[in-house]
């Protein structure tokens, strides 16, 4: 689906989700005000499965009226249910908006389901699924946050508005705030060393370094959500990288609950004020918030698809490694020796580099005893080495 068909598509779902108390009525004004709503979802929805067709390449939609782009639907091979009523619908609408004259309520109920079966039959036709399966979260690509997204839509469909704002906070966690949980420190001694790999399993580098340790957090984690720590020099650079407002991530911290979870497969903690319920649980905001949360991970999103990567799934046959050939400190034939290739040992090689002399190349070799190689690489005694090896010419 073309990002615009979608863009146009959710807007109609919205206007649609505004007309549907006001035809229900049976005050005549309201009822009046449902109509000239509801032919704008209309006229949005066949403007977007016209997009998704390509029709806008060939004809200029922008200056058809409503009869028009009916036809022009017609045309692409697209059955239109209940047109007549959908003409007559427009027609009442002019009424309504240009000559004040009001519609009977009884009249808007029955444009009002015409509207509906035809919307659900032209999305379908076009889409293969209907304007109401449509969730603003679906501009993302699928992920984690997504599902949060789409349960937070749900929610706000069946007005648990808590239930929305903590869904959109779940899926704000898992893209930005995760990466400054300090829980994998809980355990950690700085007083003692560890190694790397140990260390980079804990997570939560962009928490404040001071942090990141069993003493501080013995006495500043009180409940679970204390476990995020965000660095905020750290966090604003993240958001200008990305193109974010930090003024929304900062919205979107105060405006929705507190979240933590342990790991992937765990429960969630929240916590908020006693109050907040009451004074943020609306309507509006949990779409605000909703809105923008879809909008940052976007963000994020388009700009992770930016990066591009060396191609790496190409089969590789590995240079050959002679015995008794030196591995060297550096890229210099000069440079002391740290390792012969010998029997006994497994060598990986992992890039050519150009020596310190622009004539010599050689290959970064990394070597590990086979007595070692079923233990923790950076744990066990000095059994492997990584150095240069001189490229020799055939």
């Amino acid at each position: 689906m073309l990002e615009s068909t979608l863009h146009s598509l959710i807007v109609a779902r919205t206007l649609l989700e505004q007309a549907d108390p006001l035809c229900s009525t049976e005050d005549r004004y309201l009822a009046s005000t449902g109509l000239i709503v509801l032919q704008d979802v209309l006229e949005a929805v066949l403007y977007a499965l016209l997009l998704e067709r390509g029709i806008d390449d060939e004809k200029n939609l922008e200056r058809k009226s409503f009869d028009e782009l009916l036809g022009e639907l017609k045309a692409a091979g697209v059955t239109v249910p209940r047109s007549g009523t959908l003409k007559a619908l427009n027609k009442q609408r002019v009424l309504v908006k240009h000559y004040a004259q009001l519609a009977e309520p009884a009249m808007v109920r029955t444009y009002y389901a015409a509207a509906q079966e035809a919307i659900s039959s032209m999305t379908l036709a076009v889409l293969g699924q209907t304007l109401r399966d449509l969730f603003i979260a679906n501009l993302l690509h699928d992920a984690e946050s997504k599902i949060f997204l789409k349960a937070a839509e749900q929610a706000i469909k069946e007005r648990r508005y808590l239930d929305a704002l903590i869904e959109t906070r779940k899926a704000i966690f898992v893209e930005f705030e995760e990466e400054y949980s300090i829980y994998g420190w809980r355990d950690y001694d700085d007083k003692k060393q560890e190694g790397i790999l140990s260390s980079a399993a804990r997570g939560g580098w962009r928490a404040p370094i001071w942090t990141r340790n069993s003493e501080w957090i013995e006495k500043n984690v009180k409940v679970p959500t204390d476990y995020v720590q965000i660095d905020q020099q750290n966090w604003r650079l993240q958001a200008m990288e990305l193109g974010i407002h930090t003024v929304e991530l900062h919205n979107l911290q105060r405006l929705t609950p507190s979240v933590f979870r342990m790991g992937r497969n765990q429960g969630w903690s929240i916590t908020y004020d006693v109050s907040f319920g009451t004074s943020n649980g609306t309507d509006s905001n949990a779409r605000y918030c909703l809105d923008r949360a879809v909008s940052i991970i976007l963000k994020k999103q388009q700009h992770g698809s930016a990066r591009r990567e060396p191609s790496q799934n190409i089969p590789f046959d590995p240079p050959p490694i002679y015995l008794g050939h030196t591995l060297h400190k550096r890229p210099a034939i000069d440079s002391p020796s740290i390792h012969v290739v010998q029997e006994g040992f497994n060598y990986f090689t992992r890039r050519v580099v150009g020596g310190f002399d622009p004539a010599e190349r050689f290959f970064e070799v990394f070597a590990e005893s086979e007595k070692q190689s079923d233990k923790t690489l950076l744990g066990g005694p000095a059994e492997f080495a990584s150095g240069y090896l001189l490229i020799r010419q055939e």
